[in-house]
């Protein structure tokens, strides 16, 4: 299978889990491993953000707990105009005030089973190249 070139998924979680493995188990039936990247510390994940050689980043953060979206939140200026999906710890009128600023292409919670975010991200894959590799493996 060849690699689509100049796509990133970058996906950063502080915390494993139930909706960390939901996560990555999208992931991996959208993007080939060497598209995927994982970050659990702001540093790396900043890095891979800014990383060259990628047309197109596709960034999915699942903030947990209110503490995970403030991390994220001092990195809003490398998130500007960027394909961000955000799974929020809760929808408290603060929590939504602090993560709309970051301009998310979509938002859920860890508290839903993130159905819609799969989706969610086929849509945006498929935007940019056509046909996912799903979808070509099912022919």
């Amino acid at each position: 299978m060849k690699e689509k070139p100049g796509i990133r998924f970058i996906f950063f979680s502080a915390q494993e889990g139930q909706q960390y493995e939901k996560i990555l188990g999208f992931a991996k039936r959208l993007f080939l491993p060497a598209q995927i990247s994982i970050h659990s510390k702001p540093k790396s994940f900043s890095k891979a953000v800014l990383e060259p050689g990628f047309d197109h980043r596709i960034i999915l953060i699942l903030a947990a707990s209110p503490g995970d979206l403030a991390r994220i939140l001092s990195l809003r200026n490398l998130l500007e105009n960027r394909s961000v999906i955000l799974i929020l710890p809760d929808s408290e009128e603060d929590t939504m005030t602090q993560a709309l600023s970051l301009y998310p292409r979509y938002i859920d919670y860890v508290q839903n089973d993130l159905k819609d975010v799969y989706p969610v991200l086929k849509k945006m894959v498929e935007k940019l190249y056509g046909q996912t590799d799903e979808e070509k493996k099912s022919r």
